[in-house]
């Protein structure tokens, strides 16, 4: 759908619409100024359900934006240009169906929705944002370069990997209980991921905690994405492979010193290569 879209102001002191540049507009659905700010981080935290900008939530922890999304962001060869709804006007009434949060794309002469609210509100996490954003970009003319894994579509995942590995780390599914292969493995080396083969974890800090998976008190540095997981009526945190984001499991406060943690991962999110 094509929008004569005029933006009055902009989270930036640039002008948001220059039609010489493709750029990528993203609108939130809240307003900008400190007490607006204030009531909007104050609803995400207290009542995470109710909250209306799915596309803060799943791109923001507390304060700055999730690295993973600032990374993706800043590879991408276009402009990203983020702004709040009440920085917006319409001079047009057929735009008065436009819904935020949404994400525009300027392909140099024409304004495109390319992400609708309905599509961001069914967005889970970071991972799918990323994978549809890709995909919507492929399909209005830019092609980017796959330099790094996690910029791998959805489609080119299922072919890369079995059933059983793109539904544990691409679809966040979880290997039942006792039955992964590093459970009670204890052979020494480390441990990567299944996805994109980065490095995750040493075998120097596994440890057999009982639960039924492979866990570990520490992982590697920088290496891990945490985001926290509200699904199933139950407040935890995700772990991801910060490379290609996929789904390893769940880090608890329940773990051994010296760190006091427990990473949770499916055996089928790893692969290992013995110590020579």
């Amino acid at each position: 759908m094509n929008y004569k879209l005029f933006i009055s102001m902009l989270l930036f002191t640039s002008t948001i619409l220059s039609f010489e540049d493709k750029k990528l507009i993203f609108i939130y659905n809240a307003k900008s100024g400190l007490v607006n700010e204030m009531i909007d981080f104050a609803h995400k935290i207290v009542s995470p359900e109710t909250y209306e900008c799915n596309l803060c939530a799943i791109s923001y922890n507390t304060f700055t934006k999730k690295k993973r999304w600032s990374d993706y962001i800043n590879s991408l060869p276009i402009k990203s240009v983020f702004t709040y709804k009440n920085k917006v006007s319409f001079l047009d009434k057929e735009l008065s169906n436009l819904k935020f949060p949404t994400i525009l794309f300027h392909n140099g002469a024409e304004l495109n929705e390319i992400i609708s609210r309905n599509e961001i509100n069914n967005i889970n996490n970071i991972n799918q944002l990323i994978s549809l954003l890709n995909e919507r970009l492929d399909e209005n003319g830019m092609k980017l370069k796959k330099g790094k894994d996690k910029n791998i579509t959805e489609q080119e995942w299922g072919k890369k990997l079995t059933p059983e590995e793109f539904h544990i780390l691409r679809e966040k599914g979880t290997e039942k209980p006792f039955t992964g292969e590093y459970d009670k493995f204890d052979k020494e080396g480390m441990y990567k991921c299944a996805g994109c083969g980065t490095e995750l974890f040493s075998s120097v800090t596994k440890y057999d905690s009982g639960c039924g998976w492979p866990a570990f008190y520490e992982a590697l540095p920088d290496k891990i994405e945490e985001t926290a997981d509200n699904t199933f009526g139950m407040k935890r945190i995700e772990i991801t492979c910060e490379n290609c984001g996929g789904h390893l499991g769940h880090v608890f406060n329940d773990g051994p010193q010296p760190s006091g943690l427990r990473y949770c991962v499916n055996s089928i999110s790893l692969d290992f290569d013995a110590e020579k």
